[in-house]
């Protein structure tokens, strides 16, 4: 099975529930990376895993948007000091175009949600605080000050100190949240006074957003508040005498609530050329998961996400963009090649398992498939006033042995999205083409061994009169080369450097048969 149908199975074997609720979430303080988008896909897997084995359950995204502004980050402009320890929900946006700071991170990854086939309920942090759905649970804190204090202090090295409160207030002055101090409880009238270092003081009745519940509190809190019965956590949460051991703690012994079956996953690490750094908004390390959809189809995303168990680090590297393409293409074909068998192998079956978690919109036979590297290339050759000119791309595609009397809407729809997307990658992370002037072409022949300009010539005079397609010009190299008794790999470092001035390069027969006959024609025969 795969990972996300073994965890739901063993979920379901450990508890009964009415329903099987899924939780993840985040706290939007900045850009929402591909990183964070792990917890939610993994989420996703495990809710698509207990759907799969007939329960009845619920997919729910947390956003902690009454979390305070800790500092001011790399991406804000330095006035943004003034509201470091407000909640987030309640700082404007710092570029003017949503209600708040965290709507700002927030949204552009809701909106992303649909795409990436993830239904779900969002609450928000200070919605739910400011309804007062936390407001029992407040009062369930305090009244079990010293049984919290207790727990947390097992995993402290120094105690908590003895006037420490499992509740922070809103100054009514300042608008902050770490700035104040709980002074006393009063447990009858179930109010608290607090003093904040702005000055004011005041006694209030803790509920309806005036006071927020710290995270170790907040996090045991919110599982009993919402049935939460498995949620996946990064490694820090789920270390030794990290937040999920006290958690587990506090959810038995203050909330009297039987903990989530937990889920760890590893970081995902963004390589930029030898460099390997770990995904951090506060760091300014992020690709956003917005800008995923620029150079591939969300699928690619949940596959580079679901094809590895979530213990399992993942290293990202924008430039490997075409292989995991190419991997999903693959996984594409053999699903619709295998869908109806039923002799297959064990690994043969999580094969279309992944396949399936991997595609939510899985569509109803199989679709034209064009590989994403040659998409760079056609698109950057059919682009005119930043348009696609469909005709050029139909006329490369028929000289590179594509059907296109098949073609669906849907197939039509998928290239012309790819065909941009890769553009924008090869522009971005990849290698723009370059086809290098006649002049800069001619220099370069000239730096060629006599047989690898015989073999120009001869291949330049060859290539006048064949079938101008892709087949038929990868054959006509290595017969012209074997002709005159050259290495087929000295040809095609010859084609490469009067071409791009490299030694590398497309597959050259696709390749050629892209460009045109015209275009070749006349590039091979212009050396004398």
């Amino acid at each position: 099975m795969h990972w996300a149908d073994v965890i739901a199975e063993k979920v379901i074997k450990r508890r009964e529930a009415e329903k099987y609720v899924v939780a993840c979430g985040i706290t939007p303080s900045g850009h929402i990376h591909i990183g964070n988008a792990r917890e939610t896909l993994t989420a996703d897997a495990i809710y698509k895993g207990l759907k799969n084995k007939g329960v009845n359950a619920e997919l729910i995204f947390i956003a902690d948007t009454y979390d305070p502004l800790r500092k001011v980050y790399p991406f804000l402009p330095e006035n943004y000091a003034e509201y470091v320890g407000m909640p987030i929900s309640e700082i404007p946006c710092p570029e003017g175009c949503c209600k708040s700071y965290a709507e700002h991170f927030l949204t552009p990854f809701l909106e992303s949600l649909d795409d990436l086939g993830i239904e779900l309920t969002t609450y928000r942090a200070d919605e739910n605080y400011k309804k007062g759905i936390y407001d029992k649970k407040i009062i369930e804190a305090l009244n079990n000050r010293d049984k919290i204090v207790e727990i947390l202090n097992r995993y402290r090295k120094e105690p908590l100190p003895d006037d420490w409160y499992p509740l922070n207030v809103v100054c009514e002055r300042c608008g902050k949240l770490n700035t104040t101090k709980i002074i006393n409880y009063n447990k009858e009238e179930e109010t608290v006074t607090y003093k904040c270092s702005c000055g004011y003081e005041n006694t209030v009745k803790p509920f309806k957003g005036r006071a927020k519940l710290p995270w170790r509190v907040d996090w045991p809190a919110r599982w009993s508040i919402f049935g939460v019965v498995v949620e996946p956590m990064g490694k820090d949460h789920a270390a030794s005498g990290g937040s999920y051991d006290t958690g587990i703690k506090i959810a038995r012994e203050v909330f009297n609530y039987i903990p989530p079956e937990k889920v760890v996953y590893e970081w995902i690490q963004l390589k930029v050329g030898d460099v390997v750094k770990p995904m951090s908004s506060s760091s300014g390390v992020v690709f956003a998961v917005k800008d995923w959809e620029k150079i591939a189809h969300p699928e690619i995303l949940r596959y580079l996400m679901l094809r590895s168990k979530p213990a399992k680090h993942i290293d990202f590297d924008l430039k490997k963009i075409p292989d995991l393409v190419d991997n999903y293409d693959n996984l594409e074909k053999f699903y619709f090649e295998n869908k109806d068998r039923d002799d297959l192998s064990e690994n043969d079956i999580e094969k279309l398992r992944m396949y399936e978690l991997s595609t939510p919109r899985i569509p109803e036979k199989m679709p034209l498939q064009v590989p994403y590297r040659f998409c760079s290339i056609i698109a950057q050759l059919s682009m005119k006033d930043d348009k696609l000119d469909m005709d050029k791309v139909f006329e490369i595609l028929r000289r590179n042995n594509y059907d296109l009397d098949n073609f669906t809407e849907y197939d039509i729809g998928r290239l012309k999205d790819r065909l941009i997307m890769a553009r924008n990658w090869a522009l971005e992370y990849g290698e723009k083409l370059v086809i290098i002037d006649e002049e800069e072409a001619k220099k370069i022949y000239n730096e060629l061994d006599e047989k690898q300009k015989e073999w120009i010539k001869y291949f330049g005079e060859k290539v006048k009169d064949i079938e101008f397609d892709a087949l038929n010009i990868h054959e006509l190299i290595y017969e012209t080369a074997k002709e005159i008794g050259l290495e087929p790999k000295k040809a095609f470092l010859a084609s490469y450097k009067i071409l791009l001035g490299k030694r590398y390069g497309p597959k050259l027969g696709s390749f050629l048969a892209t460009l045109g006959r015209e275009f070749v024609v006349r590039r091979y025969n212009m050396f004398e």
